[in-house]
C-alpha cells in the first residue's frame, strides 16, 4: 500500500503536467505552444518562435484576480507578421512589400475562406495557417457571442488572421482597392501629386487641397482657444500648442474641423474660409450619420457645433430668425448621444469600469457628461422629449473628475467648478422638464388638479439653493455671467408653467358666449394679486426681465455675447417673447409696460451690436423682436407709414410710442397663436402666416388697417381650442 505523501506527490506530478503554459507570442496569436518538441520539455523556446526566428519568452499564469473585459474593437492588435529572410526580402515585389506593411483597416473585410493547400503556398505554410484558425476557431467557442456584435467580432478575428496568412494571389485585391481609391482622389481634385505629404498638418484635408495653409489654421486654433473655448472647454488644451498641430490633424480630424469652422463664422471679410470649413465639416458628420468608425473627437466636435451651429452648415438663411439653430442643435445633439453610446462613453459614469489611462478616461468622462448636458438643455429649449434614457452622470460627480478642467496654474480660471455648477444646474432643467413639461396630456391634467403647485414650490426652493451655493463663485465676469443667465431662465421656465395653468382654468370654465373668454382672461389677471397662483405669475415675469436685464447691463456685446454659445442668444429671444405674451393678457399697468417695452428695445439693439453681420445670429432675432413688439400705426398716418416701410421691411418705423398714448397697442386677442417656445411659430406670427388665419399678421401692420375685417366680431377671429394646441406638443403657453 503506498504511502500518503507518495500519493501527493503522484498527484501534484499530474496537476503539474496538466497545467497550460505558454509563450507570449503564442499566447498572443491564441495558438497552440509546443513547448515539448525542443528536447528540454516545458520550457522555451518553442517550435513556433524557433521556426519564426523570435525571441521566446514563457508567459505568466493569467488564473485568478479581476480581469476587466475591454473593447475588444479598440484594443485589438493583430499580431505581428513573421521576420522574412534576407531572401524573400530580395525577390519580393515592392507592391507585396508595401502591402504587407499597412497596418490592417479597422473597418472589417469580407471573412476569407482558404482552401485546403493553395497554389504557391508551401506545405509547411498550410500547415501553420490551418493551425492557426483551428486555435482561432477554439477560441471563439470558449466564450457564447451575447448579441450579433460579440458573433462580428469573433468573425472580424477570424478574418484577420486568416488575411495575415493569404497567399500572394489574394493579396493583389487590396492593391485594387488603394489604388483605386488613388484613382478617386485624383479625380476629385484633392490629391494632385503622389509626392504629397501623409501625416501632419499638411496632410489635412483642408491644407492638402490647398483651400488652407498651416498659419491659417493656427491662427483659427489660436482665435477659437482665446475666445470660445472657455465657454465649453471640450478640445484639450494640450491642441493649444503650436507644436501639437500635427497630431491635431492627424489624430482629431473631426474636432479640429470642428474647432475651424466654429472660429470663422464670424469672419466677415474671409467668407471663403468658412465656407470651406463648412463643406468639409458636413462632409465629416454625413460620414458620422452613415456608420463611418468614430471616436470621442467626433462626439465632442458635434457637441460644440450644437452649441454655436455655424450658418455655413445650413443650406438656407432667413432673414428673420425663425428657430433653424435649434433644429440643428437637435439633430447634432442626438448624433452625438448615439455615436457615444456605441463606444461605450456611457461606462463612464461608472468609476468602477475604466476604460483605459486616467488622461483618456477623464476626456470620455466629460464628453459623456457635455452629452447628458446638452441633451437636458435642448429638450428644455424646444419642449421636447429628452433623447438619453440610459443612466446619467453619477450624483456624486465633482469638479475633481474633470481633471482637464483644472487650472494648470495658479491663476487660471477653474473650470471644473464652473462645470460642476452647470452640471447642477442642468440636473435641474432635467427634473423639471421631466415632473412639468413631460407630455401635454400629463401637464393638462395637473394643471387643472392643481397638485402642480407643491412641485413648482420645491423647485423653486431648489434653485435658490444652487444660488445660495455656487452664486458667490469665484470665476472671471462672463462665466458668471453665463450662470447668472442660466439660472434666471430655469426660474422662468420652471414659474411660467403656472401661469398657463392660471391660463387653463380659466378657459376650463364653461361659457355660453365665444366672447366672454377674452373678456374673462384679460379682466382676471388683470386684478393678479387676487390669484392663487400670483406669486409665480409674478416671478415668471421677474425672471424674464432680469435675464434681458443681464443681457444688456452685464455682458458686454461684442467682446463677450458675440461668442457666447446660442443657448444665451435664445433664452433671450424667449424671455422677450414671454413678456409679451404676458402683455398679451392685460397684466401689466401702463407703467410696467412702457419699461419693459423699453428693456426688449435695448435687447434688440445689442443683439444687433453683439452680431458680426446681417445674416449674423443677433440680427436676424433682433428683426423678429423688432416686430413682434411694433406697435400699431394710427389710421391718420398710416398713408405717411406705408410708403417709408415699403423701403425698409425689417426696420422700426419710428421709436416705441408710449402704451400709455396709443389707445390701439392692445388691441390685439390676448391668446396669441403661438408658444413662447416654438420660434417658427412666432416668425409666422409676424409674417401673417398662420394656418389658422387671422390673428395679427405683418401685412395688417403694414398697410395699418385693422386686422380684423370690418363689421366682423373679433372674438370670432380667436378659436380658443385651436390655440390650445394639438395633444402631440409639449407647448402650451
Amino acid at each position: 500500500m503506498e504511502s500518503p505523501d507518495h500519493v501527493a506527490s503522484h498527484r501534484l506530478d499530474h496537476i503539474v503536467k496538466r497545467v497550460s503554459r505558454a509563450c507570449l507570442h503564442c499566447r498572443q496569436r491564441k495558438s497552440r505552444c509546443d513547448l515539448d518538441s525542443n528536447g528540454n520539455p516545458g520550457k522555451p523556446p518553442c517550435q513556433r518562435c524557433v521556426r519564426e526566428h523570435r525571441e521566446c519568452v514563457l508567459g505568466g499564469s493569467n488564473r485568478g484576480g479581476r480581469r476587466i473585459r475591454k473593447n475588444k474593437i479598440k484594443n485589438f492588435t493583430p499580431a505581428p507578421n513573421p521576420s522574412p529572410s534576407k531572401d524573400s526580402e530580395a525577390t519580393e515585389s515592392p507592391v507585396t512589400s508595401d502591402v504587407r506593411r499597412a497596418p490592417s483597416a479597422s473597418y472589417p473585410g469580407p471573412v476569407v475562406f482558404l482552401p485546403p493547400n493553395p497554389p504557391g503556398t508551401s506545405t509547411a505554410a498550410a500547415a501553420a495557417s490551418s493551425v492557426a484558425v483551428e486555435d482561432d476557431d477554439q477560441a471563439s467557442i470558449d466564450s457564447v457571442p451575447r448579441n450579433p456584435s460579440d458573433a462580428w467580432q469573433c468573425l472580424t478575428g477570424i478574418a484577420t488572421h486568416s488575411a495575415e496568412a493569404a497567399p500572394e494571389g489574394l493579396a493583389s485585391t487590396h492593391v485594387r482597392t488603394d489604388s483605386m481609391s488613388t484613382y478617386n482622389g485624383l479625380r476629385s481634385g484633392i490629391v494632385s501629386d503622389y509626392n504629397l505629404p501623409t501625416t501632419g498638418i499638411r496632410a489635412y484635408r483642408l491644407v492638402q487641397s490647398r483651400s488652407l495653409d498651416p498659419g491659417t489654421v493656427w491662427q483659427l486654433v489660436t482665435r477659437y482657444a482665446e475666445n470660445f473655448h472657455p465657454y465649453l472647454p471640450l478640445v484639450p488644451r494640450k491642441y493649444f500648442e503650436r507644436s501639437a498641430l500635427d497630431d491635431f490633424a492627424n489624430n482629431e480630424k473631426h474636432l479640429l474641423t470642428a474647432v475651424l469652422t466654429i472660429a470663422s463664422k464670424d469672419l466677415v471679410d474671409r467668407p471663403e474660409i468658412h465656407e470651406y470649413c463648412s463643406k468639409y465639416m458636413h462632409e465629416l458628420i454625413s460620414g458620422i450619420a452613415a456608420g463611418a468608425e468614430c471616436d470621442v473627437e467626433a462626439v465632442e466636435a458635434l457637441l460644440l457645433l450644437a452649441e454655436w451651429e455655424p450658418q455655413g452648415l445650413r443650406p438656407r438663411i432667413e432673414r428673420v430668425g425663425r428657430g433653424e439653430e435649434d433644429r440643428a442643435a437637435w439633430m447634432h445633439v442626438g448624433l452625438a448621444l448615439r455615436s457615444g453610446y456605441f463606444i461605450g462613453l456611457d461606462r463612464t459614469s461608472f468609476r468602477g469600469d475604466p476604460y483605459g489611462d486616467q488622461e483618456s478616461e477623464g476626456r470620455r468622462r466629460l464628453a459623456w457628461a457635455s452629452c447628458y448636458v446638452s441633451d437636458r438643455l435642448i429638450s428644455v429649449r424646444i419642449g421636447r422629449a429628452f433623447w438619453s434614457r440610459g443612466p446619467g452622470p453619477m450624483t456624486g460627480l465633482s469638479s475633481q473628475d474633470f481633471p482637464s478642467l483644472q487650472p494648470a496654474k495658479e491663476g487660471d480660471e477653474d473650470y471644473s467648478k464652473i462645470y460642476q455648477a452647470m452640471l447642477d444646474l442642468t440636473q435641474l432643467y432635467g427634473n423639471v422638464h421631466e415632473v412639468l413639461y413631460s407630455g401635454m396630456r400629463t401637464s393638462n391634467q395637473m394643471m387643472l388638479m392643481g397638485d402642480y403647485v407643491k412641485y413648482v414650490d420645491d423647485f423653486r426652493l431648489a434653485i435658490l439653493r444652487w444660488k445660495s451655493l455656487w452664486g458667490p463663485l469665484d470665476c472671471s465676469p462672463p462665466m458668471r455671467a453665463t450662470l447668472q443667465l442660466s439660472y434666471e431662465y430655469l426660474r422662468l421656465y420652471t414659474t411660467a408653467f403656472a401661469f398657463q395653468a392660471a391660463i387653463s382654468q380659466s378657459l376650463a370654465k364653461p361659457k355660453t358666449d365665444r366672447s366672454t373668454h377674452r373678456e374673462q382672461l384679460r379682466s382676471t389677471f388683470k386684478n393678479v394679486a387676487s390669484m392663487q397662483d400670483s406669486r409665480f405669475i409674478y416671478e415668471s415675469v421677474d425672471a424674464a426681465k432680469a435675464y434681458l436685464t443681464i443681457l444688456v447691463d452685464s455682458v458686454d456685446p461684442e467682446r463677450h455675447l458675440h461668442f457666447m454659445p446660442l443657448r444665451f442668444y435664445l433664452y433671450g429671444i424667449y424671455s422677450a417673447v414671454f413678456l409679451y405674451k404676458a402683455r398679451s393678457f392685460g397684466m401689466m399697468v401702463p407703467s410696467e409696460e412702457a419699461k419693459v417695452q423699453g428693456l426688449v428695445a435695448r435687447t434688440t439693439e445689442v443683439l444687433k451690436q453683439a452680431s458680426a453681420g446681417p445674416d449674423d445670429i443677433g440680427s436676424r432675432y433682433s428683426r423678429l423682436l423688432e416686430l413682434l413688439w411694433r406697435t400699431k400705426p394710427s389710421m391718420s398716418s398710416a398713408n405717411t407709414s406705408a410708403e417709408s416701410q415699403q423701403n425698409s421691411d425689417f426696420s422700426m418705423q419710428t421709436a416705441l410710442p408710449n402704451p400709455v398714448t396709443d389707445h390701439a397697442y392692445m388691441d390685439f386677442s390676448p391668446a396669441n397663436d403661438f408658444s413662447w417656445l416654438d420660434l417658427e411659430a412666432v416668425g409666422d406670427y409676424v409674417s401673417g402666416d398662420q394656418i389658422s388665419g387671422g390673428l395679427l399678421g405683418l401685412d395688417a401692420f403694414q398697410n395699418g388697417s385693422d386686422p380684423y375685417q370690418s363689421g366682423q366680431d373679433r372674438s370670432q377671429v380667436w378659436q380658443p381650442s385651436a390655440w390650445l394646441g394639438d395633444m402631440s406638443s409639449n407647448l402650451l403657453f
